[in-house]
């Protein structure tokens, strides 16, 4: 009996040690950091010129395989458009986009959730569902395919 009793005290204790470091892990990780919120002029993407107001948060987590995680909770994007102030919209983009990189210097990129996806080539999108595109520094080189819905957001802007 008395056997019994130490060997649960121990199993209870490992369990109890385990799930410490197992939150300590979770909370020393760093949370997501407010994004700069000056208005940025965005110019060669639409036909016309576009202002961005950015807000929320958002980071990048680096993972093994030159693999790039970057969230966004709580962001939002207001774009208008310079030539036709009128024409404004604001978007809620709290998607996740997973690059991976690749030997040419590109990346592969997979966008789920709700993402804008732009380059000068391709215009700006916004996309809902999963995606995936060819992006180098920060801009797709291909317009983004997969399922869910992809608004062509120079188009609703116009």
């Amino acid at each position: 009996m008395l056997l019994r009793r130490r060997l649960a005290v121990l199993v209870v204790g490992t369990l109890m040690a385990l799930l410490v470091l197992a939150f300590a892990g979770i909370a020393s990780a760093a949370p997501p950091e407010p994004v700069d919120s000056t208005p940025q002029t965005i110019e060669g993407i639409c036909p016309f010129p576009m202002l961005a107001e950015l807000s929320g948060k958002s980071k990048d987590n680096e993972l093994p395989g030159g693999r790039t995680l970057t969230i966004s909770p709580g962001f939002r994007v207001t774009l208008t458009n310079l030539e036709e102030p009128t024409n404004q919209a604001s978007y809620v983009i709290t998607g996740t986009l997973l690059a991976t990189e690749r030997a040419d210097g590109t990346n592969f990129v997979v966008a789920r959730g709700r993402n804008i996806i732009f380059g000068p080539e391709i215009g700006m999108f916004l996309t809902i569902g999963r995606f995936t595109f060819i992006s180098q520094d920060g801009l797709a080189l291909t317009r983004p395919m997969g399922n869910g819905r992809l608004i062509d957001v120079c188009a609703s802007l116009a």
